[in-house]
C-alpha cells in the first residue's frame, strides 16, 4: 500500500508556518531581553536549513533531508504542531486596513517617489511573502541569494521597508505566473538552479 506524499498545499503551509514561527520567536526574544538585560532568550534563525529539519524530525519521530520527504500524515502532523506554538492572531488572515491595501499597491512604485511616509515592512507584509516562496517552492536562504544577485529588484539587497517588499513581491508574482504559463499547473520552481552566492549576511527586520 503507498503511502500519500506531502502535497503542495501542506508544503506551502508548512513553509508559512516555519516562517511565521521564526519571526514571533524573535520577536518575543528581543522583547524579553531589552526589558531585563539578564535574559538570554534566543530565536530560531528563519533561514537555518538544519534547525528547521530538525524540528520537524524531532516533531514526527524521523530524521528527513528535505520537507519533500515527509508523507501527509507527517505534514500534517507538523503543521498542527508549529501552529501550537503560535498565537491565534497570526493564524488568522486581517483584511487590510483602506490606508494599507493603497500603499501595498502603491508603495514601491515610480509615481510613489514624492511620498515622505517610509512604511517598515509588517508581519501581514511578511506573510504574503512566505506564501509566495512556498508557491514557488523557495526557501528563505533562496529568496537572501537573490536579494544579494545583481537581478535584485531593491538596491539595499535586503527587504525593511514595504516599498522594498513590494518590488520584491512583484518579481516573485510575475515568477509565479511565467512558471504556470509554461507548465499550466501551480508554480514550483524548487528544482531550478540556485543562484551561486555566498550566504547572505542577517538581516533583522525593523518594527513598523
Amino acid at each position: 500500500m503507498s503511502v500519500a506524499p506531502i502535497s503542495g498545499k501542506q508544503m506551502k503551509r508548512l513553509q508559512t508556518l516555519w516562517g511565521l514561527f521564526c519571526r514571533h520567536r524573535m520577536e518575543t526574544a528581543l522583547a524579553a531581553n531589552s526589558k531585563d538585560c539578564s535574559s538570554r532568550l534566543s530565536w530560531v534563525d528563519g533561514k537555518d536549513r538544519e534547525a528547521r529539519l530538525g524540528w520537524v524530525a524531532g516533531t514526527i519521530g524521523r530524521q528527513i533531508g528535505s520537507f519533500r520527504e515527509l508523507t501527509a500524515a507527517e505534514a500534517a502532523t507538523a503543521i498542527e504542531a508549529v501552529q501550537k506554538l503560535l498565537p491565534p492572531e497570526l493564524l488568522r488572515r486581517k483584511r487590510p486596513s483602506r490606508r494599507t491595501a493603497h500603499l501595498y499597491g502603491t508603495a514601491g512604485r515610480k509615481s510613489a517617489h514624492n511620498s515622505t511616509e517610509v512604511r517598515m515592512a509588517d508581519a501581514e507584509t511578511w506573510r504574503l511573502l512566505d506564501g509566495l516562496l512556498g508557491k514557488l517552492g523557495w526557501t528563505r536562504e533562496r529568496l537572501d541569494a537573490f536579494l544579494r544577485s545583481s537581478k535584485s529588484p531593491v538596491r539595499s539587497h535586503a527587504i525593511r521597508t514595504l516599498a522594498e517588499a513590494n518590488r520584491v513581491i512583484w518579481v516573485l508574482k510575475s515568477l509565479s505566473r511565467r512558471a504556470e504559463a509554461l507548465t499550466g499547473s501551480p508554480a514550483s520552481m524548487s528544482t531550478a538552479a540556485p543562484v551561486a552566492l555566498a550566504p547572505a549576511p542577517r538581516v533583522e527586520i525593523g518594527a513598523r
